[in-house]
């Protein structure tokens, strides 16, 4: 089925895993997203391990592969004139720009939120830095780490209360940021839809971080209380771990209306559970059956082999002409009952549609780009 957001062209102009994976929650719902990259290099994500069959590559680089599904990808050097002009031709087709330069470095290429909309002024673009576009931190650098730290996480949620902090993993600020460029998006688009006008918006990765509910500013609000990391280290029961017979189960006392004990004492009839004598699976469905609620500790493989996810035809798969068959995950809703990744476009390689956008789009020659590319304009 076509992409509920078939009708729009995003061109994404980021150095970040937030910026990349905001343009891919769009890319995914069928958005003609523009990958622009630097020449020669292209995005770092492409050269951190680890990689596929573990041969370093830029196009076999994990990170890059799962971050730019559905996108199509250019090579371009907005720091050169040539190259800030064809981005400028392409600003004029484009719905949504996404960008993470530092704050005010695309107004003083020309290329900042007044000027692009200036030839097209329904024009959205999205800058998503980790300290916002203005105030006193704007100019600072930061990662994923900094903006937990800076946002509360690493005193308040993450770890233990006799450790010191800890991070969470899986680069969650950013995804965070990159969740809340997307529904910024989309609330720009129906504001456009009726105003005609376009939006300039700003996302920041620390603020990500602060404004998600967990515990950690509201409780300090609303009490003048400030939350400490370590709150879950006395429960009894929830977070406990019991061994299988291929694995281990996590126990947690919902679903037993406030008698958690008296409840697996019942199932239980005596400690033999400890024997480890039950498989995961068959555990769950014994426990689930009785109104227990436990978690199958599953490993990656076993995620990607659950019958639940591939009944319901969860996972996407996609050819790379480099990195072979890959298995993704689909969007996490079903539209109509329908997968919502509308395509299965693999990440591009460096610079794959050059010759199909800026030739078959914009015009331009085979020699004109020859000639950019002796000029590593390209």
């Amino acid at each position: 089925m076509p992409g509920i957001l078939s009708e729009l062209r995003v061109l994404e102009l980021t150095h970040r895993p937030s910026g990349a994976y905001c343009a891919k929650l769009l890319a995914d719902q069928g958005a003609d997203t523009i990958k622009v990259e630097p020449p020669g290099w292209g995005d770092q994500a492409r050269h951190e391990p680890p990689f596929i069959d573990e041969v370093p590559h830029p196009d076999r680089g994990t990170s890059y592969l799962a971050f730019n599904t559905n996108k199509r990808g250019i090579t371009l050097d907005v720091e050169q004139a040539e190259g800030r002009e064809l981005f400028e031709r392409l600003a004029t087709t484009a719905d949504i720009i996404l960008e993470s330069c530092p704050p005010g470095r695309l107004a003083e290429l020309g290329l900042g939120y007044e000027q692009l909309s200036q030839s097209n002024p329904g024009l959205i673009l999205v800058s998503i830095t980790y300290f916002g576009q203005d105030g006193p931190y704007a100019s600072y650098q930061g990662d994923d780490l900094v903006a937990q730290a800076m946002g509360g996480y690493l005193y308040a949620v993450t770890g233990s209360a006799s450790q010191p902090p800890m991070g969470t993993a899986l680069q969650q600020m950013e995804i965070t940021a990159a969740r809340n460029g997307a529904v910024a998006i989309m609330a720009a688009l129906l504001r456009r839809e009726q105003s005609g006008k376009g939006t300039h918006i700003d996302v920041s990765t620390m603020e990500a971080a602060v404004s998600t509910p967990s515990g950690l500013i509201h409780p300090y609000t609303y009490t003048g209380r400030n939350p400490h990391r370590g709150g879950s280290d006395g429960n009894v029961m929830d977070g406990m771990h019991l061994p299988t017979l291929d694995g281990e189960v996590t126990l947690t006392t919902a679903g037993t209306g406030g008698r958690p004990m008296q409840a697996w004492a019942e199932f239980l009839e005596e400690p033999g559970l400890l024997d480890s004598k039950w498989t995961n699976l068959d555990l769950m469905q014994e426990t689930m059956a009785r109104g227990l609620v436990i978690g199958l500790v599953q490993t990656p493989q076993q995620v990607m082999e659950s019958p639940h996810l591939e009944e319901r035809g969860f996972f996407v798969e996609m050819d790379h002409a480099r990195a072979g068959l890959l298995k993704y995950p689909g969007s996490g809703f079903f539209i109509d009952g329908e997968n919502a990744m509308a395509s299965a476009r693999p990440a591009p390689r460096l610079g794959e549609h050059n010759v199909e956008i800026l030739c078959g789009e914009l015009g331009l020659t085979v020699r004109d780009l020859g000639l950019l590319r002796a000029a590593r304009v390209i």
